[in-house]
């Protein structure tokens, strides 16, 4: 059984870089890159549009002038290497719980199974963060598991969070689209993704 505290659940990942979107992958039933396909078509980056790739892992979004988020060093500079080549893609050492110190600057933000890592009293900042950062008519796209499962995918998930996420079982009574509400978010849509396991959120500024 995995049970991390917030601390060694940074660290692991941390050391985990090499082979994060593997381990993704296998902790997703291999659903993981079909997921983030669909995620970055609702997404839509558009060349040129600034995009946020918030708790950005090994790293996401490739189009755009893209700037990733992340709080462990080892993925940031696993990040880093992975993508020397794109001088338009730049990550940053960053704890996005705290103020960013961006405003009305990214076109879109992407987070991807990122929110139900934050610390519980810490998601609502974060995603007034998100909305302040974001241009008036900006996007945030969420990919994450779905914390209003019902049915057999929520059994399936509050037994695979028992396993490996049970310090964030709290998760479950999260409700995303009031949280992103509360953020100031105007209009929201979710994509349930295989059979309600996963969703994709897109959220507009206005």
């Amino acid at each position: 059984m995995l049970i991390l505290n917030t601390h060694n659940r940074i660290d692991y990942f941390g050391k985990s870089a090499p082979y994060y979107d593997t381990i993704l992958s296998l902790l997703t039933f291999r659903q993981y890159a079909k997921f983030q396909k669909r995620a970055m078509e609702v997404l839509s980056p558009q060349p040129g549009e600034k995009i946020l790739d918030l708790c950005s892992g090994t790293g996401r979004v490739e189009e755009g002038e893209v700037l990733g988020m992340e709080l462990s060093t080892n993925m940031v500079e696993f990040a880093k290497e992975r993508y020397e080549e794109l001088k338009r893609v730049v990550f940053l050492h960053k704890d996005v719980t705290k103020p960013w110190g961006y405003q009305n600057y990214f076109d879109a933000i992407f987070t991807s199974y990122a929110i139900h890592e934050l610390p519980e009293k810490k998601r609502l900042s974060t995603l007034e963060h998100s909305y302040q950062a974001l241009k008036e008519k900006g996007r945030m796209v969420i990919a994450d598991f779905n914390p209003q499962g019902s049915g057999i995918a929520k059994t399936i998930l509050l037994a695979f969070f028992k396993l490996f996420e049970r310090n964030n079982l709290n998760f479950f009574s999260f409700d995303q689209n009031e949280m992103l509400r509360k953020a100031g978010f105007k209009r929201i849509e979710t994509f349930p993704v295989l059979a309600g396991l996963f969703q994709i959120t897109l959220a507009q500024k206005n």
